[in-house]
């Protein structure tokens, strides 16, 4: 799915190790590995994540939204 995102907003896909909360039970090892998807502002600065693409999509697009209610993309944030 294609979002419109301002410019110089990235979502990348990154391997993640994260805690098993499972540990201890015959269920697993201490942590195990899951793809994350994070959404950056042009300035590099961390906007939202997510463990479904689509959920980092339409969280990184309401952000988007909002930040233009403001100002609109083009302009330095405050």
């Amino acid at each position: 799915m294609a979002v419109q995102l301002p410019p110089g907003w990235v979502i990348t896909k990154t391997l993640e190790d994260v805690p098993n909360p499972n540990f201890g039970t015959p269920y697993g090892q201490s942590y195990f590995v899951r793809w994350t998807y994070i959404c950056t502002d042009d300035n590099g600065q961390f906007v939202c994540a997510s463990g479904s693409e689509d959920d980092c999509n339409n969280q990184a697009q309401a952000m988007a939204q909002s930040r233009t209610q403001q100002q609109p993309y083009f302009e330095a944030m405050p």
